[in-house]
């Protein structure tokens, strides 16, 4: 695999399922990643106990992103503004923009960020995530009524009482499903799958 640098981020939107995301990718992946985050205050998970020595860097808005690019790196930037969020956009393989529907005054912001983002990196993915089933397809089809968003992919991760282990437990649902064979039977039905169908499309192996 060549190095992956990817940004996961909705703007200043908190609650939308970004630390969840951003710990899966980095404990699941084969590959070594990087975790760099803006705010470890406001994390989900207790980052410095949860990623390893070395792995972690914290860079609050306002401080310069010092460090060796040449690795696999995950940003785990949002929920509070930041002044490098373009800069980090424009260099970055890949953005997901994480979506847990909460309202329409939400999802109205999630499109504001998107034609900021895209218009700074084209390769896009928007994750909904911890949403009910009913308000994905109100989700989609917002998402699919702006022509300029053509090129971004929509993946699911459904709504399941498994996504709280990770703030919990600290574990991810591989991890879960790995621990207990009655989670795993129901894991690998939806939920892994599409975890899967992510990794697939960012080129990640697990």
């Amino acid at each position: 695999m060549t190095n992956k640098t990817i940004l996961i981020n909705n703007g200043n939107l908190g609650r939308m399922g970004k630390t969840m995301l951003s710990y899966t990718l980095y404990k699941t992946s084969k590959a070594p990643f990087k975790y760099v985050t803006n705010d470890l205050e406001n994390a989900s998970i207790d980052l410095v106990k949860n990623v390893k020595n070395g792995d972690l860097f914290h860079f609050p808005n306002g401080t310069e992103i010092d460090m060796d690019f040449e690795d696999n790196i995950i940003f785990d930037f949002g929920g509070k503004p930041d002044d490098r969020l373009i800069d980090v956009a424009e260099f970055v393989d890949m953005i997901i923009v994480p979506i847990s529907y909460q309202s329409d005054s939400e999802l109205e912001l999630t499109v504001r960020n998107l034609n900021t983002l895209i218009e700074a990196n084209p390769n896009i993915v928007v994750l909904i995530n911890n949403t009910d089933p009913s308000d994905i397809k109100l989700v989609t089809a917002a998402l699919k009524f702006n022509p300029a968003f053509k090129s971004i992919k929509i993946l699911i991760i459904n709504h399941s009482k498994y996504i709280r282990r990770l703030a919990n437990d600290g574990l991810t649902v591989f991890e879960v499903a790995e621990r207990n064979k009655g989670d795993a039977t129901r894991l690998n039905k939806t939920i892994i799958p599409q975890f899967k169908e992510l990794f697939k499309h960012l080129e990640i192996n697990i």
